[in-house]
């Protein structure tokens, strides 16, 4: 629905109307391509982990959109409480589609897009790119209908083109995990001797005995590091939902961690990364694909296929470990020494849901061994030992 010239809209989240000299009501300027809203203010930029570009950052020359995609990041951020990169992940999705519409000739703006242009650009998504899931699809749908539905909040449109489009259905997979003999030749296979080679151990031990996202792993400081003297905690802020945690490394990771910690004082890097680039006399921070290719580097070396080694496969393995863990038993009297059970495992995650973390508990040897018919039913149904 486009505005008519000479109509009046309504403020952000107001009644329409503004307050001008003497106390009058006046109209709100009607919106439009020359009269976007204002952008948000510099100061607010902060709260973003980087300023999204008004000329379409990764979604291509958009440059009418960026006043309004500023002040949508803005709604999000101090109305819904989402953090940066949530935020980022959307507005890229949103940038995204608007330039596809401008390589197709379609109506690209926001103000008159229609529910059969949406749903062209699904069917694109979908044949065009047949590699992409359906959950990635879904979250660039949840970005549109975030998007227009600012837009009817805020006055701007007056209906939502997202509304009846029904989100591709999300068939859950079942996580992989790491054996312990793939595990212990990746860990095995840095070469520490070299500085490079106990960066990387470090790097691998807080993936496995920490179980961060990948992107947690990279936006980890020096100041998130707290060495009690024997064991290390590390504090993975402003984690996926903004939620923070605290883990604790065991004496193996611990060590390997505070020998890199002695390389990584000496080196004159800003800022306080806890994980820097070696190659760089600048040491900048590693990036979410350096880390993915460190990790695939050492499984070809140690003759694993790389193709099925993945930074979140570690985030798995991290998983059922822990679980696994908690079935040990006391070689005395045979009671649990040490109790994890699903809420343990779910907080260690930073899981919301804990119908998220079951997908991990389901593939750990402790659940897996309750899963199966105990012999002694076969015993019960044949008559014979087995």
């Amino acid at each position: 629905m486009s505005v008519e010239e000479g109509s009046s809209t309504r403020c952000s989240g107001g009644d329409g109307l503004v307050m001008g000299p003497g106390s009058e009501e006046t109209p709100h300027p009607p919106l439009s391509i020359s009269n976007p809203p204002a952008p948000i203010p510099a100061s607010y930029r902060g709260y973003f982990s980087k300023p999204f570009s008004k000329e379409g950052g990764a979604g291509g020359e958009i440059g009418f959109s960026g006043p309004l995609m500023e002040s949508w990041m803005e709604f999000l951020r101090i109305q819904k409480g989402h953090v940066g990169q949530g935020i980022e992940k959307y507005a890229v999705s949103v940038q995204a589609f608007l330039a596809w519409l401008k390589r197709t000739g379609l109506d690209f703006d926001p103000l008159t897009i229609s529910r059969p242009t949406v749903e062209a650009w699904q069917k694109s998504l979908f044949y065009d790119q047949g590699n992409m899931s359906n959950s990635t699809r879904a979250g660039k749908l949840a970005a549109l209908r975030s998007f227009f539905g600012w837009l009817v909040y805020a006055g701007h449109r007056e209906d939502d083109p997202t509304i009846g489009i029904p989100s591709p259905k999300i068939i859950p997979g079942q996580p992989q995990k790491f054996s312990t003999e793939e595990l212990r030749k990746i860990l095995s296979a840095p070469d520490v001797t070299k500085p490079r080679g106990i960066r990387d151990l470090a790097l691998l031990m807080v993936l496995y005995a920490a179980g961060p996202r990948i992107s947690e792993l990279c936006k980890l400081d020096t100041t998130h590091v707290i060495d009690t003297g024997g064991y290390i905690r590390l504090r993975f802020l402003g984690g996926k939902g903004g939620k923070d945690r605290t883990i604790t490394l065991r004496r193996a990771a611990s060590q390997a961690l505070r020998n890199w910690i002695i390389i990584r004082k000496s080196l004159p890097a800003r800022g306080h990364a806890l994980f820097v680039r070696l190659s760089q006399a600048t040491h900048t921070r590693v990036t979410i694909c350096a880390v993915q290719k460190l990790l695939k580097k050492y499984a070809a070396s140690v003759g694993l296929d790389d193709t099925e080694v993945f930074a979140h496969k570690m985030r798995a393995t991290f998983a059922t470990d822990l679980y696994d863990s908690g079935d040990d038993c006391c070689p005395r009297c045979g009671g649990t020494v040490r109790k994890v059970d699903l809420l343990d495992v779910q907080l260690a995650l930073g899981h919301s849901d804990p119908k998220t973390t079951l997908a991990y508990v389901a593939i750990s040897e402790r659940q897996l061994r309750k899963l199966a018919i105990p012999d002694k039913r076969f015993h019960e149904i044949s008559g014979r030992e087995y």
